[in-house]
């Protein structure tokens, strides 16, 4: 088997592919998106379609790549893939640099495991952060994950005033699928 993470264009790839799972691409796009160079990439394509993670169509003279949702570990490397360096890994790397923040998780499709590529990314944080600096990482990472990402900030009152209130969104959110990616949360540890 492969070494999944073994150099940075492989992990840009993988990321990029994980989060957007029903694209089909050509190298050349491909290779923009990323910032890479497109023999490279076509190369490291090659390879993981030897591996079978990803598979091929060509139309025309252009060869279209794709991942294989039927491969064997389709499921468990995107779960890797979102831990480390995906979607999950990026905003818990974010939320840890802010010492403010006590508690981060994310809800909604992303944490249901429910997503499409039209889905946004919903996240909680609670505790003191630099509103304009943390706004300004959210969006750029947003650029990178080429998703959106909604998020909602509360202090600590504020958070457990909500929590209070019956029926209310905080509520009914903690009720269903969440990711922690800092803090704990009612016995729930972040992994």
């Amino acid at each position: 088997m492969f070494l999944l993470l073994s150099s940075k264009l492989r992990r840009k790839l993988l990321t990029y592919s994980f989060t957007h799972p029903d694209e089909n691409y050509y190298v050349r796009e491909l290779s923009h998106l990323i910032n890479e160079d497109p023999g490279n990439l076509s190369r490291e394509l090659r390879r993981l379609e030897d591996e079978g993670l990803y598979a091929s169509v060509t139309k025309g003279r252009v060869r279209f790549f794709s991942l294989n949702k039927r491969y064997p570990l389709f499921k468990e490397l995107k779960k890797i893939i979102f831990k480390t360096e995906g979607v999950q890994g990026s905003l818990r790397e974010l939320v840890q640099k802010y010492e403010g923040i006590v508690l981060a998780f994310l809800y909604g499709s992303y944490a249901k495991n429910r997503e499409r590529k039209t889905s946004d990314i919903d996240l909680v944080v609670v505790g003191g952060v630099p509103r304009n600096p943390f706004t300004r990482d959210v969006r750029q990472l947003e650029s990178t994950l080429n998703r959106e990402i909604n998020f909602t900030v509360y202090n600590k009152s504020e958070f457990a005033k909500e929590r209070k209130k019956e029926g209310g969104f905080l509520n009914l959110v903690l009720k269903d699928n969440i990711l922690l990616l800092k803090g704990r949360l009612d016995g729930k540890q972040t992994s």
